[in-house]
């Protein structure tokens, strides 16, 4: 099984997305205390609170060795719903992405709105992934094509370290 950490983890859609799919995640990261608590009655694995914008000693989450990182940073700053402002809260997508090249796990996985595409905070964080090493893809997916009862569409990074961008694209 894949050792894996949640970072942005919310109450835990991707954390039970990737362990019905059979990976091992160890451990989940947020910082909003009602999403921990969801979090906490439906897994029996570690949920920190933790304030992910603010990181200086990243042994927390080397001491669970991932072999992959996945996450779903906040998106209000980049929704059609929320404000299209990134000077609030897109530096956590960047946050992400140095969190990522600092543990340097195998793989990373992102999830996000659509919107977040047309942004400096993806752009910036794809530039601190692939200096760290990792080849990206990227795609934008329907959602209720996927099995979410949703009509909205959802962007995914996919990093490898030390392979090519673009690896699961056709």
């Amino acid at each position: 099984m894949i050792r894996t950490i949640d970072l942005f983890s919310g109450c835990g859609g991707l954390s039970l997305g990737f362990q019905n799919a059979g990976f091992d995640v160890v451990a989940a990261f947020d910082n909003w205390q009602p999403a921990i608590d969801i979090y906490k009655c439906n897994f029996d694995h570690d949920i920190h609170k933790l304030d992910l914008a603010n990181i200086d000693d990243y042994s927390i989450f080397k001491d669970y060795e991932p072999e992959i990182i996945i996450g779903g940073p906040p998106c209000q700053d980049f929704s059609s719903a929320g404000k299209r402002n990134e000077q609030e809260r897109a530096d956590l997508t960047i946050q992400f992405a140095k969190i990522v090249a600092e543990v340097n796990p195998k793989i990373v996985v992102m999830e996000n709105v659509e919107r977040i595409i047309t942004t400096q905070a993806l752009q910036q964080a794809q530039n601190i992934l692939k200096t760290a090493g990792y080849g990206c893809s990227t795609i934008v997916l329907n959602a209720s094509l996927c099995g979410v009862p949703q009509l909205r569409k959802r962007f995914f990074l996919i990093g490898f370290l030390n392979e090519k961008d673009n690896l699961l694209n056709p």
